[in-house]
């Protein structure tokens, strides 16, 4: 009798799943919007994520939330599983112990290597040493990982709330560079093209940094969906052909090789980054 009362709840779902399958329904997962922002950034992130997602064999619909979410407010939403399934965002000790991470790099910690883009008052014979950079005055986002990690470094970090300020303040030059990642800053060049910004020559700085699809903690059955389909990705190579359909040729313009590189600690990275697997990350051979 007993065994009864669990089988007739199994098959139940099991028929729900076969129906479900049938008719074409599909899981809703949402993510942050961000509105007309980051429209372009999305791109990559929605493509690997809906391969992962590929590899379970079921039906997944992915939508952005209906308003726009900072990174901040979109943690506390997910972290409360208010409106959001996923998201993805630069890891963090406090980070990790909000929601649950998918520890595998999805830019393949390339998000730690920046480039800048420089405003008007950065002299034209500027000495590119570590020294000297440290005395101008850099911008980032309030609540971006990047801000602590470049102030622990000696950096002088501006933090600023509204992203697009920070782009108004390094035109009018109240701020010096704002170092973007190698995959982040070609767009944004593109977006904000002026006289008063300018792509930065000759600099790279790179710190330890893996961007993860994050989910809720009550949710570790998408979590395992998720880091499932990135490891057959993994595997089969469509990762790596994904990644080098994005970026190939904004790494190869960024002209690393060439760049003046310093090399930063990264106090923020948790103990359980996976550092070691070579296959996660992205090397200048």
């Amino acid at each position: 009798m007993r065994n009864n009362k669990i089988i007739k709840p199994l098959c139940f779902l099991l028929c729900l799943s076969s129906f479900c399958a049938a008719s074409g329904w599909a899981q809703t997962v949402r993510y942050p919007s961000a509105g007309d922002i980051y429209t372009v950034q999305h791109r990559y992130p929605l493509a690997l994520l809906k391969l992962a997602l590929s590899y379970s064999g079921e039906a997944y619909q992915l939508e952005p939330s209906s308003y726009f979410m900072s990174q901040g407010r979109a943690l506390k939403q997910l972290q409360q599983s208010k409106d959001l399934e996923v998201l993805w965002t630069m890891t963090s000790k406090q980070r990790e112990a909000q929601v649950l991470p998918i520890r595998i790099p999805i830019y393949k910690g390339l998000i730690g290597w920046r480039i800048f883009l420089q405003g008007p008052k950065v002299p034209a014979r500027f000495e590119r040493s570590m020294d000297a950079l440290k005395q101008l005055r850099i911008v980032q986002g309030h609540d971006w990982p990047d801000t602590p990690i470049l102030r622990a470094n000696g950096f002088n970090v501006a933090a600023v709330p509204n992203y697009e300020s920070m782009f108004e303040m390094l035109s009018l030059g109240r701020v010096d560079l704002f170092p973007r990642a190698v995959i982040e800053i070609w767009d944004e060049l593109d977006q904000h093209a002026s006289a008063n910004i300018q792509l930065e020559p000759a600099l790279l700085i790179s710190y330890p940094a893996a961007t993860y699809f994050f989910v809720s903690f009550d949710n570790p059955a998408l979590a395992q969906v998720i880091e499932t389909g990135l490891l057959k990705a993994i595997e089969d190579e469509r990762f790596d052909a994904l990644f080098e359909e994005f970026f190939g040729d904004m790494i190869a313009r960024a002209e690393l090789e060439q760049r003046t590189h310093y090399r930063l600690n990264n106090p923020l990275i948790p103990e359980a980054t996976p550092l070691n697997d070579l296959r996660l990350w992205f090397r200048l051979d």
